[in-house]
């Protein structure tokens, strides 16, 4: 009887939060189901009325027929209603993490219902980070602590954990270092420690570095931590999947920079020692970048300074060849920017045969910093915000609108590599892979939701925007047709584009009314963006949603001279961490 009455408390709790999530055209569907059965059960009172039924049968079968026709409705967007998981989620979780402390990581991989990956790969595998990880993964041991805890197809089982403390190994390997340098020093030719600079020589330095890493690790035991996690889990299509969490990450990882960490360690020893530049990037599931310092926003009027700005970033910068000159045909001034060591970005107006456009140019240290937020950071969400407002919540150093996927039903969308809509039709999609690249696929490219996924998967795409057209591809443009679905093509009309050249190296282009030059159209658009030598470039939603936002505030003019509340934005981040950022 319990069972019972546990399975109907289940259904009638998945069927609200079933019904609170249904999308646009489920809604229409399920108010169409009311009417239809308002409909039904006045006529089978009034055949009752006329003895040609019973009351209570007529009551019934309007109610089973609302009820058919309602789950069905419902289904559209929520699949199957669960009554109770016929699996143990402890069962799953006590695999999940056999297959972690086996080192089966495919199989562990398997389990996950997320972007996060166990133990991600070593960013640079040299002799002491393959060491560090192969000590990593042999410290792995779990223990369960009673049963988990179950509240419908949601569950939660709590762990000991017990791995390497990464970080607790830096001093005792800096001492060894230290040592072993300062023996070299007193017992070797000068020729032999320094270059013709007086530095260390690099290879000195590696080869004491390695050393000292395996000395401090053969007693590894002594650096491991016990750490409390609660592994959650969510049922779905018949299976317990593990959910990725900020504290299974941190353990299986050893330390907070995934797989940096290798590097990060070499650059706290050696730092004093040689420059060895830190990897920052950021999680895939961070719903936001750290907080930029205030201090490194920065307005001028004089052009010269953002050349001065950018020759000092060569690590951001380097060969790349920028899209900001000093003698452009500037709009207004002044020009504003932000930098730091992760992060580059440059924001200014400017007339390009004869419209005007607002442009951001950016450069980033790590594709990590290149984001898609939604609003309430959830597909489907049906708040929309400012796009202001957005980029505040996710710290974004600059920002713009992205494809307004809320606003229609056509187009693809995926988010967080997962595809939520598959609606292509004849639209231009663009894919962020997660280097940061623009993948473009065009009209009966993608012709299944289950090849769409097969892509995704096989170019490790992060996210998908539907508007486009497509302007450039491979530096070449990219012709499409008069007739295009959306973003009124021929007509002059305010713009929106995403744009790179090169890894790393990105332009934000907004062309609004407001400067007393025309808009333009999509052939405009493109001629455009071929001045600035882009190899691509993408449309997104124009009009009143194109905006290009630095500091929280928009940088340039607005149709109707007020934002429009947006579901979604792209965005750029810093890397570094707010309490290095100084």
């Amino acid at each position: 009887m319990n069972k019972i009455l546990t399975a109907i408390t289940l259904f009638f709790q998945n069927t609200v939060t079933a019904a609170q999530n249904v999308d646009e055209a489920s809604f229409l569907i399920l108010a169409v189901v009311v009417v239809i059965f308002v409909i039904l059960f006045f006529t089978f009172v009034l055949l009752a009325k006329n003895r040609k039924i019973k009351l209570p049968w007529a009551l019934l079968s309007g109610i089973f027929s609302f009820a058919i026709l309602f789950y069905f409705a419902l289904s559209k967007t929520s699949g199957t209603l669960v009554f109770m998981p016929s699996k143990q989620p402890e069962d799953a979780a006590n695999a999940f993490m056999a297959y972690v402390c086996a080192g089966e990581e495919d199989s562990a991989n398997a389990m996950l219902n997320g972007p996060m990956q166990v133990n991600p790969s070593l960013t640079q595998p040299d002799a002491p980070a393959l060491l560090l990880e192969k000590s990593l993964k042999d410290s792995y041991s779990y223990k369960s602590y009673g049963m988990p805890s179950l509240n419908g197809t949601k569950a939660k089982q709590t762990y000991e954990f017990t791995s390497l403390n990464l970080n607790t190994l830096v001093p005792d390997i800096l001492t060894e270092v230290d040592k072993e340098l300062e023996y070299r020093v007193e017992n070797s030719k000068k020729s032999d420690v320094y270059d013709k600079d007086n530095n260390y020589r690099t290879d000195v330095l590696d080869e004491i570095y390695q050393s000292a890493v395996d000395k401090v690790l053969q007693n590894a035991p002594a650096y491991y931590t016990d750490t409390q996690v609660g592994l959650e889990l969510n049922y779905q299509n018949g299976e317990w999947k593990v959910l990725p969490n900020n504290d299974l990450q941190l353990a299986l990882n050893g330390s907070s920079s995934g797989g940096n960490y290798a590097n990060n360690i070499k650059s706290e020893v050696l730092g004093d020692l040689t420059f060895i530049p830190k990897v920052y990037s950021l999680a895939e599931d961070a719903t936001k970048g750290p907080v930029p310092n205030p201090e490194k926003y920065g307005i001028t009027e004089d052009p010269n300074d953002i050349v001065k700005l950018l020759a000092e970033y060569p690590q951001l910068v380097g060969d790349k060849e920028p899209f900001f000159v000093p003698n452009a045909d500037f709009l207004r001034k002044p020009i504003e920017y932000y930098a730091d060591d992760t992060i580059l970005a440059i924001v200014w107006k400017e007339r390009v045969l004869g419209h005007g456009c607002n442009f951001a140019e950016v450069y980033v240290a790590d594709p990590s910093q290149f984001r898609r937020k939604f609003s309430m950071d959830t597909y489907g969400s049906p708040i929309q915000k400012y796009g202001s407002e957005l980029a505040k919540e996710a710290n974004a150093v600059v920002a713009m609108n992205g494809d307004f996927y809320k606003f229609r039903a056509e187009g693809m969308t995926v988010y967080n590599r997962t595809l939520y809509r598959f609606n292509p039709v004849k639209l231009e999609l663009c894919h962020v892979n997660s280097d940061g690249e623009l993948l473009f696929t065009y009209a009966g490219e993608l012709a299944s939701k289950e090849q769409a996924e097969q892509y995704v998967k096989d170019n490790d795409v992060l996210f998908t925007l539907a508007f486009g057209p497509v302007l450039i591809a491979d530096g070449e443009p990219h012709q499409s047709s008069n007739s295009y679905l959306i973003g009124e093509v021929n007509t002059r009309y305010s713009r929106s584009i995403l744009s790179t050249r090169g890894n790393g190296h990105y332009l934000l282009t907004t062309c609004n009314n407001g400067y007393g030059t025309p808009t333009c159209t999509i052939a405009e658009a493109r001629e455009m963006m071929m001045t600035k030598k882009v190899e691509n470039a993408y449309v997104l939603d124009g009009g009143q949603t194109a905006e290009i936002i630095i500091r929280d505030h928009v940088s340039n003019h607005i149709d109707f001279d007020t934002e429009r509340t947006v579901s979604d934005i792209l965005y750029f981040a810093t890397a570094l961490p707010e309490d290095e950022n100084n």
